[in-house]
């Protein structure tokens, strides 16, 4: 992402500034947060049942990072069929780079998972990949999917399906136990400014060569 580009628009840098100051929290295993964190987790212990986990571990499993990649891959060859060039790679570029990103800070926070989990789960607990994944489809969609619906209340429906859809992920990865909210958060936060932050370098490219085609145009003249 282009530093000075993202210094252009005020909340974006200062999400980004939130984002970097939970993942050192999470970093440096900042006691309070690890407590607020335990205490929510203890709190959801008393609304598990056998019927709830076996809808949340379905949950959990269409929700995999697995299925929304491979879901935001489809939408990409849609919208390169559809001749949209521009959105079909900029959705491609945002998944891999937005998911690669998610992986690499696992690796650098090496937050361990709640020991109370439900299900198994393998890797590292920050940021959670389900819901990075997820926020970064509900966007793609959000952004140039929708808008190809002509009908208001059939995108109305499918925003709001959407929305509760990864609402779901999200419950799904704390009441199973494998996440901290603060995972779960940092998570939807760091989909959200990348996305964003995705879509101010794209709108800094193209007014640049809006600028570039006008002025040749004004020299050609």
């Amino acid at each position: 992402m282009q530093t000075s580009t993202i210094k252009n628009h005020p909340l974006l840098f200062f999400g980004w500034l939130i984002f970097i100051r939970i993942t050192g929290l999470v970093l440096l295993q900042n006691v309070q947060l690890y407590f607020w964190d335990r205490d929510f987790l203890n709190y959801l212990q008393r609304f598990i049942t056998p019927d709830r986990t076996s809808f949340f571990k379905g949950v959990a499993l269409f929700g995999s990072p697995m299925i929304t990649v491979g879901l935001a891959i489809i939408a990409s060859v849609f919208l390169w069929q559809r001749k949209m060039l521009e959105e079909a790679l900029t959705t491609l570029v945002v998944v891999v780079t937005g998911n690669a990103g998610g992986l690499i800070i696992k690796q650098l926070t090496e937050r361990p998972r709640p020991t109370t989990m439900l299900t198994h789960d393998s890797g590292y607990s920050f940021p959670s990949g389900h819901v990075v994944s997820a926020v970064i489809l509900l966007l793609i969609v959000f952004q140039f999917i929708l808008p190809l619906i002509s009908s208001v209340r059939l995108r109305m429906f499918f925003s709001m399906m959407l929305v509760f859809w990864v609402a779901l992920i999200c419950l799904s990865r704390l009441y199973l136990q494998v996440h901290y909210p603060t995972d779960v958060i940092g998570a939807a936060l760091y989909g959200l400014l990348w996305w964003e932050s995705a879509m101010a370098v794209l709108h800094h490219q193209q007014f640049n060569t809006q600028k570039v085609i006008q002025h040749n145009r004004g020299q050609s003249s």
